[in-house]
């Protein structure tokens, strides 16, 4: 049964990404999580895959997702759905973004969750791509 969707959200403050957890697979069933994303300029994810779809809609900026190693910029108010197994890496295409995600299905939480309980290490990458790696993310490259 999905848990209450008025609780307080998480906020997971790590390697520089400021991420609310909006919806997280307790609350639906395992059927998708979401994710809001407050992203400063130089900041972002490297290129990587997993197991679950992603869809961002930007809600302020502009958002390149790099996909496959290729430009893809979604500007305010646009949608992109990343596919599962697609390599690609979001970072902000300017000083600033703010965009929501959605994992489908539930559980992408788990990958901002396990960085957030791990912050002492997160000067370490090796330690990074570990941790995130154990959540089902691979770092391509």
């Amino acid at each position: 049964m999905p848990g209450p969707l008025n609780q307080e959200p998480e906020v997971c403050n790590v390697l520089g990404d400021s991420i609310t957890l909006r919806l997280t697979t307790e609350q639906t069933d395992g059927k998708y999580s979401v994710a809001e994303f407050a992203t400063p300029g130089g900041v972002g994810q490297p290129p990587h895959t997993h197991a679950w779809d992603e869809t961002y809609l930007v809600l302020e900026g502009e958002l390149n997702l790099n996909i496959n190693c290729e430009t893809t910029v979604v500007g305010t108010g646009g949608c992109y759905q990343v596919k599962a197994g697609v390599v690609h890496a979001p970072t902000p295409n300017g000083d600033f973004c703010r965009y929501v995600m959605v994992g489908q299905p539930g559980g992408v939480e788990s990958v901002f969750k396990s960085l957030k309980a791990n912050e002492k290490d997160l000067h370490d990458m090796a330690k990074v791509v570990e941790i995130v790696t154990k959540e089902g993310v691979t770092i391509a490259g």
